[in-house]
């Protein structure tokens, strides 16, 4: 049978995902995004293709291989530095497919959750980058759904989160407030997890420095496992992400001032 009788695509949804069954299976969803065409099955790298018609046959190949829809499991990380499906707590608080691991992306990813705590948002699987679709559930009425980081933080400066509305069916825009502030009394100055995650400066900066060794040495699967004390759910989450923002912008100074001290 050939690939494009096998698959049907559905309507498209608000945030430009059209739903694909192949063979009457749910397989996953195919959306544009910056003149590209992806296809998306949720556990598995996304994949890019060059028009919709590719996209939807990439969910066709999957299913054939015998892979199926599912949340990120652990696997291991290959020598390019890439994360496949790696996640380390019940959070799926952690680094998606197709996101070197590096300390850059790692306190990207931090403030990333913290941000979304403070909007009233549960990432359901790690983070996926800027402008890639990331599954979520909104704590306001527990739609699940994929929205784009980007839209989230706000863009040009502005840092209101859009749609205003949230999603289709979310609560009304007026009792928005009222609920986020009721959410806030979670978040707290000091971290009480068991183990302790880093928020002072200073341990911030052991922490990447950690990282670093490892992912230097190339052990990808040590420094991913590192990675948790500073991507897992924390109520001092925003603490943390300032912390290691600080830290790793002093890092970044350092480093530039010891090569230009270099290049004299």
């Amino acid at each position: 049978m050939e690939t494009q009788e096998r698959y049907v695509l559905g309507q498209r949804d608000d945030e430009g995902f059209y739903p694909v069954s192949v063979d009457q299976t749910a397989a996953g969803t195919v959306h544009r995004r910056h003149g590209s065409w992806y296809a998306t099955m949720p556990g598995h790298p996304v994949q890019r293709a060059a028009d919709r018609q590719e996209a939807a046959a990439h969910l066709v190949t999957l299913l054939d291989q015998g892979k199926r829809p599912t949340l990120p499991v652990q696997e291991p990380v290959n020598a390019a530095g890439l994360i496949h499906g790696l996640r380390a707590t019940a959070s799926y608080s952690h680094l998606m497919p197709t996101v070197r691991l590096n300390l850059a992306n790692l306190v990207r990813a931090a403030e990333a959750m913290a941000r979304l705590a403070q909007l009233g948002w549960v990432p359901l699987e790690g983070y996926p980058g800027a402008d890639q679709p990331w599954l979520m559930e909104c704590r306001l009425c527990g739609w699940k759904g994929r929205r784009f980081w980007s839209h989230l933080r706000g863009r040009n400066g502005d840092n209101t989160p859009r749609p205003i509305t949230r999603h289709p069916g979310c609560k009304p825009v007026a009792d928005h407030a009222a609920a986020l502030i009721a959410l806030t009394a979670e978040r707290t100055r000091e971290c009480p997890c068991t183990p302790k995650h880093p928020t002072w400066l200073s341990e911030c900066r052991d922490t990447l420095e950690t990282i670093q060794t490892a992912l230097d040495g190339k052990a990808m699967m040590s420094a991913a496992i590192y990675a948790r004390s500073i991507l897992e759910s924390c109520p001092a989450a925003t603490l943390r992400a300032e912390a290691l923002r600080a830290a790793y912008d002093r890092r970044a100074r350092a480093l530039r001032d010891i090569r230009a001290g270099k290049s004299k």
